[in-house]
């Protein structure tokens, strides 16, 4: 009882700072596992020619993804959950962070094309999401260790959950964006571009996303080649011109093979169907997470 109460009493005088919150997280990590179960990677062999497992593969999502970033700064707080990753960083280490996504996905992809996935073995294929939030740590007495709460991880786990949705690989908050804008702009490695502005679930205030461009994704002169059309789209969408964004991006899909192209667009044919208030300014409300 004595451990409860001081615990109860450690959670309450947490203090609430800000800091910057990254959620990692394999795709597909369902449908991999049940092709596992089903036997289809029976004939996949490691690097040691034995049979590859699924707890063999998720160890190659941990250490080619998540090792460094796991053990490589002392004031980063990491916790792993199954197939995923959340990190915690204090807020003065944006450009660790960027140093930490360019190793994250260049070893990603390295390990995928020198271990020729997709033809025996699944890729490994992440998402990120990141945002600048307030959160306390606060000691649970369960596992004697600091857990994060507040907005911010709920915040970053959402932008994550909607990467995939919007054939992103790093989606990011606006929050995050203009504290790392010097950064990308200082580094020809690094580029942004606007994805979308919208509720979250659950969430009252909306928040811009963008999408964290790397030179290491075979997408990324495409990527920004589409900024000026996917723009001019955005921009009709936003003036309730639907008919006239539509078109505008299933061109971005066609001419760049862009994902976001058809999302936006089957936006738009909703949006006909069922117009908005005289307000609409351009915010979507996500129902899912």
């Amino acid at each position: 009882m004595e451990q409860v109460t001081h615990a109860c009493e450690h959670q309450q005088t947490a203090e609430k700072t800000n800091r910057i919150i990254m959620f990692c997280d394999l795709r597909d990590s369902t449908e991999i596992l049940l092709n596992f179960e089903q036997g289809i990677y029976s004939n996949t062999h490691d690097a040691t020619g034995k049979q590859l497992t699924y707890d063999q593969f998720i160890f190659d999502v941990h250490k080619t993804s998540y090792e460094y970033l796991y053990l490589g700064h002392e004031k980063t707080h990491t916790e792993i959950y199954g197939d995923g990753l959340m990190a915690i960083f204090p807020e003065d280490n944006t450009k660790y962070i960027m140093e930490n996504i360019y190793r994250l996905t260049e070893r990603m992809r390295r390990y995928n094309e020198s271990t020729c996935t997709g033809l025996g073995r699944p890729n490994i294929d992440l998402g990120f999401g990141i945002t600048i939030g307030n959160i306390a740590m606060v000691y649970y007495y369960l596992d004697q260790r600091d857990h994060p709460i507040g907005m911010g991880v709920h915040e970053a786990a959402r932008i994550e959950g909607r990467s995939k949705f919007y054939d992103a690989r790093i989606l990011i908050s606006e929050s995050f964006y203009h504290e790392a804008a010097e950064h990308i702009e200082g580094d020809p490695r690094f580029a942004c571009r606007f994805i979308d502005r919208v509720y979250l679930k659950n969430f009252r205030e909306p928040v811009s996303l963008y999408e964290l461009l790397v030179d290491n994704d075979p997408r990324f002169d495409d990527k920004i080649r589409s900024i000026t059309e996917y723009t001019a789209a955005y921009a009709s969408y936003c003036h309730a011109d639907w008919s006239t964004a539509k078109a505008m991006f299933l061109k971005v899909h066609r001419d760049f093979g862009l994902g976001i192209g058809l999302v936006m667009a089957n936006r738009c044919d909703l949006l006909c169907q069922n117009p908005p208030k005289l307000n609409w300014a351009g915010v979507w409300s996500m129902a899912d997470k």
